[in-house]
C-alpha cells in the first residue's frame, strides 16, 4: 500500500504522524484532530483504519499518538489496545449477562 491509495484525511495523518516518531514527540490526539480539522472521533476511527491496514501507530491515553521507533514503544501501544480491549470485552459480557430487569431489581 502507498500513500497515495489512501483518502486524503489518512494521507494526512500519516504525514502528521511522520513529525511524531517516537512516544516521546507523541502528538496529543485532540491537536491531531483539530490540525486535521475533524472531531476526535473521526479521527479514532481513521487511525484504527490504519492499524488495520499495517500501520505501526501507537496510541497511549493522555500522551497521544505516535509512530513507534523501537519494539519497546510498539509494546507499550499494544498493550495500552489490548487493556482497552479487555476492559471492552467485560462490559460486554456483563451486559449480554444481565437480566433485562436489572434496574427493577437493583431498585426495589
Amino acid at each position: 500500500m502507498k500513500i497515495t491509495d489512501l483518502q486524503k484525511i489518512d494521507q494526512n495523518i500519516i504525514k502528521i504522524l511522520a513529525e511524531h516518531k517516537g512516544i516521546d514527540r507523541a502528538i496529543n490526539g485532540k491537536m491531531l484532530a483539530q490540525s486535521l480539522n475533524v472531531d476526535l472521533r473521526t479521527l479514532q476511527g481513521r487511525i484504527e483504519f490504519l492499524q488495520g491496514k499495517g500501520c505501526a501507530i501507537g496510541s497511549i491515553d493522555n500522551i497521544g499518538y505516535f509512530a513507534p521507533t523501537n519494539e519497546e514503544e510498539r509494546t507499550k501501544g499494544i498493550t495500552e489496545k489490548e487493556n482497552m480491549a479487555y476492559s471492552t470485552l467485560k462490559a460486554v459480557m456483563g451486559v449480554r449477562s444481565a437480566s433485562l430487569d436489572w434496574l427493577d431489581e437493583m431498585i426495589d
